[in-house]
């Protein structure tokens, strides 16, 4: 017999009952994140931007030094990524949690430090690897232009830039799942989570592009609310998500139990 998987609207549909009623905290547990996002970005943010003050301060505008500079920048930039993942990994436990029919709670994001922190990190590590790799050419181009000013660079940052974006958005919707995953299989290492948040999404790559598409008016809405309405559109995208992942390990139905197949 085949698997019968549910449709996005279906998807959202059943986000939305399981958010009805229980948006305050989903709110509250998304607007902590954002802040504790925002305080872990831009501390390691002002850490590279000294370097960088530093090396023009120096005069030492050349390609070592460039090359130099954006490598400690990808560094900084990583250690604020993981953290961050981190974060999402309690974030995703709580929208799992909740899509189950259960409980969660605010301290829920802080899951991922609380419960097996070495594997979460980790899994964090391997997980932002891939998406940051995909990026670095084209950052680097970029940054080489507008140090030297050479047209060549700026040609290579425009074709590194737009191939690193393909990229990226295909390992980041192939690992998307894997948080899930590890929240919901605390015995998996690190490498066994994130290799089964791969397999689980073969074949269904497209169906999760499909998904994040139809948020897109939602997220203009947001927007044009001056970002307020993002507070309500967040939730419903994260529960989505964990809407999708259940539908993935059980695609004959999405219940309150549902059945480990991975």
């Amino acid at each position: 017999m085949a698997n019968h998987y549910q449709p996005s609207a279906v998807l959202k549909d059943r986000a939305k009952g399981f958010l009805n009623g229980k948006y305050a905290g989903a709110i509250g547990i998304t607007a902590v994140y954002i802040v504790l996002y925002f305080v872990a970005s831009n501390i390691l943010s002002d850490i590279s931007t000294g370097v960088v003050y530093l090396f023009v301060k120096m005069g030492a505008v050349s390609f070592a030094a460039s090359v130099l500079n954006y490598v400690i920048g990808i560094v900084l930039s990583g250690a604020a990524t993981v953290i961050v993942s981190v974060l999402m990994l309690g974030m995703s436990y709580y929208y799992l949690v909740l899509g189950s029919g259960q409980f969660p709670r605010l301290s829920d994001l802080f899951y991922g430090f609380r419960e097996n922190a070495g594997r979460n990190i980790a899994a964090s590590f391997m997980i932002n690897i891939p998406l940051i790799l995909s990026l670095m050419p084209g950052i680097l181009a970029g940054r080489l232009y507008m140090d030297t000013k050479e047209r060549s660079y700026a040609l290579a940052a425009v074709i590194l830039g737009t191939a690193g974006l393909v990229l990226y958005f295909f390992f980041d919707i192939s690992l998307k799942m894997t948080y899930f995953i590890i929240a919901d299989f605390p015995e998996y290492t690190a490498s066994e989570a994130v290799k089964a948040g791969w397999r689980k999404m073969s074949g269904h790559r497209m169906r999760l592009f499909g998904l994040m598409l139809s948020f897109i008016p939602y997220f203009i809405l947001g927007i044009l609310s001056f970002g307020i309405g993002l507070l309500w559109v967040y939730p419903l995208v994260q529960e989505s998500y964990a809407q999708f992942y259940l539908d993935l390990m059980n695609p004959k139905k999405v219940s309150d139990e549902w059945e480990r197949t991975v």
